[in-house]
């Protein structure tokens, strides 16, 4: 990072790419309006040819932009390995081109990591919104352990409400995996959470926008390989060792929300991968044991789900068999006496 004479409080940095100028003007106006005013907000076009863009950007009247563009398409991760060598605040925030801050987003973060020197990144609740009518707030999982184990699930933290401190990515050299298009967000805050404490407010701070030509709905293959070299990432990391067909199941069944589970023996083999991921984390001590414990019990319980609603799968022997915290006496052998049935 190019640090100068002064170091300002937050860098605020926005890669471009092919946006509705609509969305575009909002995403733009809400950082401007922030009630903390010492950052600097850098713009990244990564569409040079759309010339909307760049008028719409320096139209702004506001000397905090500064506003760059990549001679040709370069793609998400290198834009934002770009903007992060361009920044010269004390904190980074991020921003999507097409979202919005809530006034208050930059102050409150920046005051969260000025009073909690232990965290070096902090995310935050968000409410969906747009075209497809999301109109729902979430808020993740708040500690760092429970980060760190979401982190082979899913992504526990909202990337673009993100804030860090600038000096651990300048410390430790941390950089997007650039052959990722979208799980660069994923695998830079792992890696951050392996040098720095990772933390989620339980505040809505950012509008996130849910539209028909967001990455993840139109590389939806795409995205679901990447999530497969993740995993491998991630237990080459910890040296853990699943078989072929035991990264199948983490792959096509553990870690998909709608599982498509129809039998006994996939969801036999759901429970067994999770088991064995439980097993392993006891013995390399990789992160507190009930932790990972808790959130493997909730995803066996979720896919057990899976099986009674979508398959009509009995699943009380195996709930009543396995060693993982899942509320066994209540919802999932409730649903199975209504749905489960037939199998």
């Amino acid at each position: 990072m190019n640090l100068g004479s002064r170091t300002i409080d937050v860098s605020v940095i926005m890669p471009v790419y092919r946006t509705k100028i609509k969305y575009l003007k909002k995403a733009v106006s809400s950082v401007l309006r922030q009630s903390l005013h010492d950052f600097e907000f850098i713009i990244l076009n990564d569409s040079p040819e759309d010339e909307n863009i760049r008028k719409i950007i320096k139209g702004f009247d506001d000397n905090r932009i500064k506003y760059f563009e990549n001679n040709t398409n370069m793609g998400i991760a290198k834009s934002y390995n770009k903007l992060l060598e361009l920044a010269s605040g004390k904190y980074v925030a991020l921003m999507n081109h097409d979202d919005e801050m809530l006034p208050y987003r930059l102050k409150k973060q920046f005051n969260f990591l000025e009073e909690n020197l232990d965290i070096g990144l902090v995310g935050s609740g968000y409410k969906k919104f747009g075209e497809l009518n999301r109109f729902k707030n979430i808020c993740g999982e708040k500690k760092h352990e429970e980060i760190m184990a979401m982190f082979l699930f899913k992504s526990p933290i909202c990337h673009p409400t993100i804030m860090m401190r600038a000096e651990i990515v300048r410390k430790y050299k941390l950089r997007y995996n650039e052959k990722f298009i979208s799980l660069n967000d994923r695998q830079f805050c792992w890696d951050f959470g392996k040098y720095s404490k990772l933390y989620n407010m339980n505040e809505v701070l950012y509008k996130y926008r849910f539209h028909s030509e967001m990455t993840s709905k139109r590389e939806k293959y795409k995205i679901r390989k990447e999530k497969k070299e993740f995993h491998k990432i991630w237990f080459e990391y910890y040296n853990i060792n699943l078989k072929k067909d035991e990264l199948d199941v983490l792959d096509d069944f553990v870690t998909v929300g709608r599982a498509k589970i129809k039998d006994k023996k996939t969801i036999n083999n759901v429970i067994l991968v999770l088991e064995k991921l439980v097993d392993a984390n006891k013995t390399k001590r990789i992160i507190k044991e009930d932790v990972f414990r808790e959130i493997c019990g909730k995803y066996a319980q979720k896919r057990c789900l899976n099986a009674v609603f979508r398959g009509f799968v009995n699943v009380k022997d195996v709930v009543k068999s396995s060693f993982l915290p899942m509320n066994k006496k209540s919802q999932i052998l409730l649903f199975n006496s209504v749905f489960g049935w037939r199998k």
